[in-house]
């Protein structure tokens, strides 16, 4: 994922957490925008979404996943997630959700707006 992220999308990588655990004990405001995979040891992404947004109030976090559906991608915005990318079309939208996450704009595709 760094390689791709630096290397083609031309996006620097300033830190890696394997767990959500890990996250909340190192992460400080360098980072723009962060991926955040839901499926982690120790704490999920959800929970280390919910207490890292709680702390770190500007904090713009995209959610990396295999699943998601409507109920999914309400959950996600309820703990603090502003975009999602499923892990199937990670290569084709990864650029799209930072730079739109990173502008200050939720990004869900193929959700209602209107429901966001």
């Amino acid at each position: 994922m760094k390689t791709f992220t630096e290397g083609l999308l031309n996006h620097e990588v300033v830190g890696e957490s394997d767990t959500g655990q890990h996250f909340l004990d190192n992460y400080t405001d360098q980072a723009d925008v962060v991926l955040m995979d839901i499926n982690m040891p120790e704490v999920d992404g959800l929970l280390a979404t919910k207490l890292g947004s709680r702390k770190h109030y500007d904090i713009k976090i995209i959610a990396v996943s295999q699943y998601a559906t409507i109920n999914d991608i309400q959950q996600l915005i309820s703990v603090g997630f502003k975009g999602f990318v499923s892990k199937s079309n990670l290569f084709e939208q990864l650029n799209d959700a930072i730079e739109t996450v990173y502008a200050g704009n939720y990004y869900f595709p193929g959700a209602d707006a209107s429901n966001l």
